[in-house]
């Protein structure tokens, strides 16, 4: 992600700089936590995660965060949250 990155994304008018302020450090872990700040839940989809984003999610409010359970695991988690989304 480029310098000039909040400056492309702000091209829709209804995009304003603040809405973007998760993306400020243009980095990686920028673009994660701008995923999340705009998602309806927070998954992991590994086992090595940085730990600033474990921390920083971890003091999400309102958002249901599925932590990495390893690569063999009951997936029942993941379709309940799909359902809870859903509304069903």
């Amino acid at each position: 992600m480029g310098a000039d990155f909040i400056q492309k994304a702000m091209i829709n008018a209804n995009i304003k700089e603040k809405d973007l302020d998760s993306f400020k450090d243009h980095n990686n872990t920028a673009m994660f936590k701008g995923g999340a700040t705009y998602a309806d839940a927070i998954t992991f989809g590994s086992d090595v995660i940085e730990k600033k984003l474990i921390d920083d999610f971890s003091k999400v409010k309102g958002k249901k965060t599925v932590p990495f359970k390893g690569w063999d695991s009951d997936l029942t988690e993941y379709l309940e949250l799909y359902n809870d989304l859903a509304g069903k």
